[in-house]
């Protein structure tokens, strides 16, 4: 009896561990993961692509999703609304994303040099409140900031004797003023990734340059800023593909007002798909504003890497 049972454990011993060894056994503990990639990425993905194509239309019975081809595409393509959305957002990300590299290099750089201790402690924990406030939060903080009337911006430069400029309702100050909000709110992203890409470059680079009697500028140009491209690159990328898709700011303080002047391309594809709910249409834009970012990226890394005399790698 004993001996039958310990027949049985073995076999059922060896059948687990060769079932343990099967080499196909890898691929069924990915599939769980799959499956859940299926269904929120790649199902969704394809099902607006094949809305982009179609006339649907949920306020509209009669548009129940017939294929009309490039419909969609065209007309966004041939609509001044669009191409306004498009320049509004190219404005915003290349003069928001530059001003905040160019702050956030120069601060990280600052502090990575000339603070130690608990300075740079109380510092960071300053200069981090605002990107960890809610977007949201920080739109309404600047649009009572900005409020024409009684905001306290303005009655600083009324006591100036400066005056008092319609941050929000003029038509040339309202994209501006929703990119200051964005640049005090995301500059100290870009201090955190650069300063710590600044403290991982060796000192005895900075020693070696010091002895041969390099000056700053000629150590920022051949050892800071080489050194810490790749940290630059990712910083850049990063903040770039974020202010793309941007618009809850904007949303909160303009409204993408006055007229469309400060209306952004995500904010126009909002407004595409919930609240003229065509969603064959906001769905074509969503893939044009895909492609455009792609197109960015590439262009960027691409230049980038043409820099470094390397080869491309997107």
């Amino acid at each position: 009896m004993a001996s039958a049972t310990d027949d049985s454990q073995g076999h059922r011993s060896t059948g687990l561990s060769s079932y343990v060894r099967n080499e196909h056994l890898e691929y069924w503990f990915a599939v769980p993961a799959l499956a859940i990639l299926l269904a929120l990425v790649i199902f969704p993905m394809v099902w607006s692509l094949w809305t982009s194509f179609t006339d649907l239309n949920l306020s509209i019975v009669s548009a129940n999703g017939a294929f009309v081809g490039v419909e969609n595409y065209a007309d966004l393509l041939t609509s001044d609304r669009f191409w306004n959305s498009i320049w509004n957002t190219a404005y915003y990300v290349g003069i928001g994303v530059a001003v905040e590299f160019v702050l956030g290099f120069a601060i990280a750089l600052f502090m990575a040099n000339y603070t130690r201790g608990r300075l740079t402690t109380v510092l960071f924990t300053l200069l981090l409140i605002p990107m960890m406030m809610a977007p949201i939060v920080a739109g309404l903080i600047w649009r009572l900031l900005f409020q024409e009337s009684f905001g306290p911006i303005n009655y600083i430069l009324a006591t100036l004797g400066v005056g008092q400029p319609a941050w929000l309702s003029s038509t040339v100050m309202s994209l501006n003023s929703v990119l200051i909000a964005d640049i005090w709110q995301w500059t100290p992203f870009m201090i955190l990734i650069l300063y710590t890409g600044r403290l991982s470059i060796s000192e005895d680079l900075y020693e070696a340059a010091k002895i041969d009697g390099a000056d700053r500028w000629f150590t920022f140009r051949h050892v800071t800023l080489p050194q810490m491209k790749g940290v630059v690159a990712i910083a850049l990328l990063l903040r770039a593909m974020d202010a793309f898709k941007f618009f809850d700011k904007m949303f909160v303080m303009t409204g993408g007002g006055p007229g469309t002047s400060s209306e952004l391309g995500a904010y126009y594809n909002y407004l595409l798909g919930f609240n003229s709910f065509s969603m064959g249409k906001a769905t074509a834009m969503s893939w044009l504003l895909l492609l455009f970012a792609v197109v960015l990226a590439n262009v960027f890394l691409y230049v980038l890497e043409q820099g470094e005399g390397g080869d491309r790698v997107v």
